[in-house]
Order: C-alpha cells, then structure tokens, then sequence
C-alpha cells in the first residue's frame, strides 16, 4: 500500500484518502509522529463539557448505546477543532490508544495529526473510514476508524467528530454505519436539550419585559445567540462585539452563585453601556442571561436623538426610512459576509460603506475604496490581485500586491462592480469562494482575510440576462443586499445634511438656509440625490449675504430644473393664451403663499419679469 518512497500506492485507495495525504504532506506532517499533542489542560477540559450541548448528549448517547459498542472499540468525540475532548473504551485499547494520546485533551486535526478519522472527517465534512497504513502517520496504522462530522442541530454548523476506532482485525463492516447512528443520535439529543433550554430563556425574558416596558431588553444563550429583544423597531447605537469569549463570560455567572441581578458595563456590546445582567439557571448549569439596559441609553423616540447620534461621519438623517436603513447597517456591521449595496447614483455608498467599517471589529484594519469603472480592462486581473516579479514589461521588478492582498484583515469596497470585465469575473468569483489570492504571473496561492463590499446603480439582474455580468457572482457578492433609499424619499432629512454642507465650510459655518430657501429644497426631487444638495449648498454659500441663503443664492441649474418640474405637473392646466398666463400665474402665487420670490422661481421669470406680468394683469399681491 506503501510504495518504496513512501508514496501512497494510488489504485488501492480512495480519492478522499490520496487528498488528505497530499494535504497532510503539504503541511509538512512528520510520519514519524508518534502521538498527538495533548493540547487541553484539565481545566479547560471541565469548561468545554460544561458549556453547549455535544458532550452531555455524546453522554447520554453512549449510555444509551453502549451494549451495543463491542468491547473491543473505542468511542471518541472531538470538537470542531479536532480536540478530544470524551472518549469512552474499555479493557486492553485504554492502554494501546493512550498511547498515542487518543485521550481528553488530544489534537487529532489533519493539520496537526495527518489523515486520520478525525481529522480527515473535518477536512471533507463528510464520513470517512481509514484503516492501518491509510494514517498519514504509522504509530496509528494498527488502527482502523470511523469518522462522522456531528451538525449543530438548529446552526447546521460541524461543531465536532465523533469516531469509532479499533484494531484492524476487530474493525467491522458495520463500524460506519453504526457511528453515523450514534452521530444522529447526538444530534437528536442535542436538539432535545436545545429547545427545553431556549424555551426556559424565552419564559424568564417574557416574565422581565412585562416588567421593564421601557427598557432594553436581550435574552443571550450560552453561545452567546441573541435569542429575543424588545424594541425590534428601534434603531441601536450599540453593536455586537465579535469576537468575543462568551465561554469564559458565561462560567464566570456559572460559578457566581445563586442567580441575582447584577450591575455592570456591558463588555460585549461596542460603546460600553452601563446595564445590569442576570444569568438564567437550569439543573445546575447556566444556559444564558437577560440583560437590562436602562431607557437613557437608547435613542429618544424625538427627532432630536437620531440627529444627535447620526450627525457625524457623514452620516446624517432622522426620519423613519433613514433610521430603518440604519438598523439593518448596525445588525449586519460584525459579520464578514459580503455586502451588495446598490441605489441612484449620489446616495451615498462609499459613505455607508465606510460606516460599517467602523462598526465592525475589522474598524482598525485597512478600508481599501476603488471605483472599478476606472479599470483598465488589459490590467484589471493585475490590479485587483496584483502580479509577481518580472511579469510583464512596463511592471515593477519586484511586482505588486493587488487590491484584495492590501486590504488584508479589513474591508475592501468595490464601487461600480458591474464595470469589472467579464474575462476578469470567475477570478473574482474564486478569490470570494476560496479566501485566497494568486498574483499574476505566479502559481502560489496566498490565504487572505478579507470582506467585500460591492456597490452599484446597475441593474444587475439585466446585465446578467445580457450576459455581461455573471450570475455566480452576482450570488456571491449579494449574501446581504441594502437598497439605500434616494434623498426623495427622505425628504425629512434635508434640513440636517443641508446644515452639516454648510458646517463643513468653516469660512462659513456660520450661514443658515432660509425658511423659503429650505422649503424650497425639500420640494425639489434630487435626481443627483445627496451628492446634489452638496454641490447646491457649496455653491449657494459662495453667494450668500448677511450669513442666509436666499432662494436667490441657488445655481441656475436648481431653477430651471426646478421650473421644468412644476411646469410638467401643471402643463395640463396652463394651455397658450393671455388668460391662461394669468391664471397659471395666480395658481403659482396661490402654491407659494404670494412668496413672489419663490412664483417667478417656479415660474422661470426673473422678479421684475413677474412684476410685469403682474401690473399686466391687474394682479394685487399685497
């Protein structure tokens, strides 16, 4: 089975075992080994079963089971990062498997211990059996074992492996069938155990926000899951703090006695509130807390609190669609999953993309921003995953790091994705799929950490029925998708980024939007949307006299467009004639309470154009 190099002979083996060895070799695993690490002290040992459900029910299972288990196997159960951590055997294995740390506390991970049952099952998330010299490492080829990859019940998450290991020559044909039994077992168990504990956790928070109407209220697992809230509608100031070791935070109320109330600085939520935190007990264990924040921390249901909260970064608004688009970024802001942020052009996505940046735990790596309309379609695969050394003429000698490697750990915002070149797609495609990045020009892959958020104000869909945008990728990129509402539809908030354009100039942070003036602006639909009212409010300070802007001070291109719109809503209404004139004048007048700046501004007329037209047809507006 072992050629004379200690090459696996190929046509005796399974695909999935060659794969591991290749794996296992390319990780630069000893065969020599001779155990595997121990790599868990007693006392973390002791933590990990008191925590979550996959020992008590690996327990329950075995005792259930275990006249079934001939004496001659062992039964170990690994968590997701193939640590031992229960094993049960019995009579002449305890001392052989010992041996080589098939024990509590063992790392029996592919990368650690070579192909093995454990391990392997890891690696390709599947059941596996590997007998005597399929191990990688030969003082576990007396061995044949089972793996199977145990699912979290509700997350659908491996959290761990169980296996079935003996001698060879007492190894089964039933040994595989029987661990995925007893794997299905755990699972059901697990479940069991899951919905008695989420539905005492639910009771106890029903029983508290009965109580405590105005307050925060969070009901965490002992995962650290949030499993209800009060105040669903409300947008937060605080966000989750990932990661973070809710296993360690959850033993210390383990180990705190009788459950009470107790006030603190709630260390798992950014901003550092002040809350008070009650652990919920059942049989002796801890299975998750409520959490109070008191009404003070929240924001005010007035329009003053979201403008306090939001008036910074660029990010500004009070109104209801603009504080539910908020919500969504704050609840999606800690994850790593890719984002698809798509809108009218102006409304604002870079901004965006860089407040979920600060909201997440990425915030003090690098936010890398690049407009993909500016790729030039012969190096666009160069400057997103850059190119090795000597690669092309006119290229650095010691090449260059693309897009994806510079933003390493952190963010990178792709703005107009759907100008990148179709050639350039699947690479794109592989490099989201895979976490990792090969320069041009060179054949090593490199691992990279890096969340992706896409932006654009393309019709993505059609550009895929068209055929220039790929629909793999469309998939990929849109895991979380985030309309930003136009400036139209938040017309509310006009008055508030109308206020922080002008505080941005600080020659003139003193101007202030007159009553007309700003009225004015929330009439007008924004087809550049914010982008728009910046240019119009820079502009209108140039002009501005005795620190207020007059309907006078707006650009040219603001009135006529302005004109445009009020002469297409009334162009059924304002047929030719000397008559109509006046009455379509009066009918402005009437719209703008006599203001006749604003009439002859809807009217497209300079003022003395109306006053004309006034004394033309005896029109009193005094």
């Amino acid at each position: 089975m072992i050629g004379k190099r200690g090459q696996l002979v190929k046509k005796n083996m399974s695909e999935l075992v060659m794969e591991s060895w290749e794996r296992s070799r390319k990780n630069n695993i000893s065969r020599d080994l001779s155990k595997a690490p121990l790599v868990l002290t007693e006392t973390e040992l002791q933590l990990i079963k008191s925590r979550g459900e996959l020992y008590q029910s690996f327990a329950a299972a075995y005792s259930r089971m275990k006249n079934e288990i001939d004496d001659c196997y062992a039964l170990g159960l690994a968590d997701k990062d193939g640590r031992m951590i229960g094993v049960r055997m019995k009579g002449k294995l305890h001392d052989q498997l010992g041996e080589v740390n098939f024990y509590p506390g063992g790392h029996w991970d592919e990368t650690i211990a070579g192909t093995n049952a454990i391990g392997t099952a890891l690696a390709a998330r599947e059941a596996v059996t590997i007998h005597t010299a399929e191990h990688y490492c030969e003082a576990w080829s007396a061995f044949s074992c089972a793996g199977v990859p145990i699912w979290h019940p509700v997350d659908k998450q491996v959290i761990g492996v169980l296996d079935l290991s003996s001698k060879d020559e007492d190894f089964r044909k039933h040994s595989l069938p029987l661990t995925k039994a007893i794997a299905e077992m755990i699972q059901a168990d697990m479940l069991v155990r899951i919905y008695e504990k989420n539905n005492l956790l639910k009771e106890v928070f029903l029983e508290h926000s009965r109580k405590l109407r105005s307050d925060w209220l969070l009901a965490i697992d002992d995962q650290g899951s949030l499993m209800e809230q009060n105040h669903l509608s409300e947008p937060f100031h605080y966000v989750w703090k990932t990661p973070f070791n809710w296993h360690e935070y959850m033993h210390k109320w383990q180990c705190s006695g009788e459950p009470e109330w107790e006030e603190q600085i709630i260390p798992f939520l950014h901003g550092h509130p002040r809350g008070k935190v009650l652990p919920v007990v059942h049989k002796n264990s801890v299975i998750g807390i409520i959490v109070q924040i008191p009404q003070h921390h929240l924001f005010e249901k007035s329009s003053a609190a979201p403008k306090k909260e939001y008036n910074h970064y660029g990010v500004i608004g009070r109104g209801n669609k603009f504080n539910f688009f908020i919500s969504k970024i704050e609840k999606i802001a800690p994850s790593s999953v890719p984002v698809l942020l798509t809108g009218e052009s102006g409304t604002g996505k870079e901004v965006f993309s860089r407040m979920i940046h600060r909201l997440s735990d990425r915030c003090d790596q690098p936010f890398v921003s690049f407009n993909c309309s500016s790729l030039n379609h012969d190096l666009a695969a160069s400057e997103l995953f850059g190119y090795g050394p000597g690669s092309f003429t006119g290229g650095l000698k010691e090449g260059k790091k693309g897009l994806f490697e510079a933003a390493d750990g952190g963010i990178l915002f792709l703005d107009e994705i759907g100008e990148v070149p179709l050639s350039v797609q699947p690479m794109l495609l592989r490099v989201l799929q895979e976490q990792e990045v090969m320069r041009i020009g060179e054949y090593a892959p490199k691992k990279i950490n890096v969340r992706v958020i896409a932006a654009t104000n393309r019709d993505l869909k059609q550009m895929i029925k068209e055929g220039t945008f790929r629909e793999d990728l469309y998939y990929r990129l849109n895991v979380i998708h985030l309309m930003i509402p136009p400036l139209r539809e938040r017309k509310e908030d006009i008055p508030l980024l109308a206020s922080y354009f002008i505080k941005q100039n600080e020659k003139q942070a003193n101007v202030m939007l007159a009553p007309e003036t700003e009225q004015l602006l929330q009439q007008y639909d924004w087809p550049g949307n914010v982008r728009e009212l910046k240019n119009v409010i820079q502009y209108a300070q140039l002009f501005a006299e005795n620190e207020v802007i007059e309907p006078s001070h707006l650009p040219d291109a603001f009135h006529e467009q302005m004109t445009a719109e009020a002469c297409s809503e009334s162009a059924g209404d304002h047929p030719e004639g000397d008559q109509d004139e006046r009455d379509y004048i009066l009918h402005m007048l009437r719209r703008t309470n006599f203001n006749l700046t604003k009439a002859a501004q809807l009217l497209g007329f300079s003022r003395g154009t109306l006053y004309n037209r006034l004394k033309k047809y005896n029109i009193s507006y005094r």
